[in-house]
């Protein structure tokens, strides 16, 4: 019986497999070297295709938003409490992706390929599974889920519609996360980038002829977005993984690496769990500041406002989430490859370009919300309320450059601390706050905003706190006994 990794104890690199070498049939290698040359610039040449990428990723909600928001601001605030929905449960595949990075990218930075190998193939049949359990669960109680915002009825029957496309689909979507995880622990974020450019295209195209109905095809409203979306990621998910069985990688999988074993899953799990927690807790408590929306003055208007803020903060924080991804790989390799100095190199150095990029922000949200808020909802109310939205949260945006440290705590295998600090911030703090501003002191949304502006600034001190203990540079993913794996 192999024994659970080890998180909170050093691992004698003497005692790990040595470097297997790229003539024993893994084929050739691609992607960068994290593990030697400079550090700047390679944190960088690794952060800025996951940037694109994200971009792109997020340029195919913005596209659903902006088609969508033609049809009213009904509709457009049926995708959003969608969308929220869809992302709650997302939660669990986005958490594996980083466990599937932390693996991967620790095997490899040590020459382990093979059991990088049987991480990646494991990665992706617990995205299968999990796309299955999905599917199930919207099948059964969509509905039911959907009626918790508490939205006009009209409202929860286009939301209902558009998210019944999604649960169909949802495998797709899982093996989307974790295909790119495993790219990117292997230090490849061009291949990613690739692909996800082609969704793109076929992504808002499918968009124009399904909402509108144009060129003789049916006129499908907010469905037709769900079905351009659904089809694009299927394309997506088919083509990375042909990529990852192609010979293209050094640990180029195989059939015989998809035979499931019960110590490979929880390994990814062990890690993957307190991060899909996070992120799990994250989206839950979204949906439940919704629910405190509804009980404004003015409730679609502030829930369309809210939503609106979310994709104005996601188009600033997609830098962000390519140098959270950039840092957990070069840590990953770094720490596998005996290097911690060079690991916290890495993360200090993709923590100043955060806090520059998010300085940018700050100030556009600060002087130009209008134009920004504008460019999802012409409705004037939508317009007023989403920009103090905006101005309240601006200088969170620096604050929130911290969080690229979470990629270096993730990682090195440090998923635990990470979850308490956002169950501080957002749970302890954020929630009861916005509760109390909006109902009791009757600020009604700009209580919310201000109880998320203060809670943010908070959970991020405490992510800098434990960036700056240094005990994360001492963990290893890979305990000795499994060290004699051949």
């Amino acid at each position: 019986m192999v024994d659970e990794p080890t998180y909170s104890e050093p691992v004698d690199s003497a005692a790990l497999p040595v470097r297997e070498t790229p003539g024993d049939g893994l084929a050739r290698a691609r992607g960068l070297d994290l593990v030697n040359g400079p550090i700047f610039s390679t944190t960088l040449r690794l952060a800025v295709p996951v940037i694109a990428s994200n971009i792109l990723n997020l340029a195919i909600g913005i596209a659903d938003m902006i088609m969508v928001g033609a049809l009213g601001k009904e509709a457009l605030a049926a995708l959003v409490l969608a969308r929220s929905l869809i992302m709650l449960l997302f939660a669990i595949g986005f958490g594996t992706s980083f466990a599937t990075i932390t693996y991967v990218s620790q095997h490899a930075g040590a020459g382990r390929y093979r059991m990088a190998r049987s991480s990646a193939s494991h990665a992706l049949m617990f995205a299968a599974l999990l796309g299955f359990a999905m599917m199930a669960i919207g099948n059964l109680f969509l509905p039911t889920l959907m009626s918790f915002f508490n939205a006009e009825p009209d409202v929860t029957a286009h939301a209902v519609s558009y998210a019944d496309v999604f649960f169909d689909y949802i495998p797709f979507f899982f093996l989307i996360f974790l295909g790119t995880a495993v790219m990117q622990g292997l230090g490849d974020t061009i291949t990613p980038l690739i692909i996800m450019a082609g969704m793109n295209v076929v992504n808002i195209f499918l968009n124009y002829l399904l909402i509108f109905g144009a060129w003789g095809f049916p006129e499908m409203g907010i469905v037709g977005a769900a079905v351009a979306t659904a089809v694009a990621r299927g394309l997506g998910s088919l083509a990375i993984i042909a990529i990852l069985v192609s010979g293209k990688y050094r640990m180029t999988l195989r059939l015989a690496d998809f035979r499931p074993y019960v110590h490979e899953f929880w390994g990814i799990l062990r890690l993957g769990i307190p991060n899909s927690l996070q992120n799990l807790l994250r989206n839950a408590n979204v949906i439940l500041l919704y629910r405190v929306l509804s009980l404004t003055y003015l409730p679609t208007v502030a829930q369309a406002s809210l939503g609106v803020g979310f994709s104005a903060e996601a188009i600033a924080f997609v830098p962000l989430m390519g140098l959270f991804t950039a840092t957990g790989t070069m840590v990953g390799q770094n720490l596998g490859a005996e290097k911690p100095q060079r690991a916290e190199q890495a993360a200090w150095a993709a923590l100043r370009v955060g806090l520059s990029l998010m300085t940018v922000a700050c100030l556009a949200f600060l002087l130009i919300p209008e134009r920004i808020v504008s460019l999802f909802n012409t409705d004037p109310a939508v317009i007023s309320s989403g920009s103090w939205y905006l101005r309240i949260n601006s200088i969170t945006q620096i604050f929130q450059a911290c969080f690229v440290l979470v990629g270096c705590l993730r990682g090195a295998g440090d998923s635990i601390r990470p979850l308490r600090a956002h169950i501080t911030g957002q749970w302890l703090i954020r929630l009861p706050l916005a509760y109390l501003l909006a109902t009791r002191a009757g600020l009604e949304e700009w209580g919310v905003w201000l109880a998320m502006a203060a809670s943010s600034a908070i959970e991020s001190m405490i992510y800098f706190w434990l960036f700056r203990k240094g005990d994360w540079k001492r963990i290893r993913i890979v305990a000795a006994s499994e060290a004699t794996e051949p």
